[in-house]
């Protein structure tokens, strides 16, 4: 017998898009931002799990803050704007901005995980985070979001 061993998150992967006005068209995307390796484990029928994503989403947010900073602090020498991206981008950070959007309800988990309070972890909120952006950013490439006059 073939039987989840997984719990369902108590939202869907477009119930929480939807919740925080993100703008997916590809759910399949967003369903594997949604992914832990635990829940891959217990059920072979998913497909991927986020762990890609969050190594994009991880430089994509470096990125996007270091552009940000730069903008609007032109006084800043290079290594205060280091400092200052250091502590935006950091684990607890970004665990709470994961917090803020209730991104653990939506986590698929395995069970192990799930019982072991995966939900509310910071490391594993920051990497969800992470995935996140990786697939918003994919996302958004991929319907073309961005004009040719914002590409470098």
């Amino acid at each position: 017998m073939n039987e989840k061993t997984s719990i369902e998150p108590e939202e869907s992967p477009q119930q929480f898009a939807k919740r925080n006005n993100l703008p997916f068209s590809d759910h399949l995307l967003l369903s594997r931002a949604l992914t832990h390796r635990s829940y891959l484990n217990e059920n072979p029928e998913a497909l991927e799990d986020n762990e890609r994503l969050e190594f994009l989403g991880d430089a994509v947010l470096d990125f996007i803050v270091a552009a940000w900073l730069y903008n609007h602090f032109p006084e800043l020498k290079e290594g205060d704007l280091t400092r200052i991206r250091s502590a935006l981008v950091r684990t607890e950070q970004l665990a709470k901005f994961g917090k803020e959007i209730k991104l653990g309800s939506a986590i698929r988990l395995g069970v192990g995980e799930d019982h072991g309070g995966g939900r509310a972890r910071k490391a594993l909120l920051c990497g969800t985070f992470e995935a996140l952006v990786g697939a918003l950013y994919l996302d958004a490439v991929s319907n073309d979001l961005f004009s040719s006059s914002t590409r470098m």
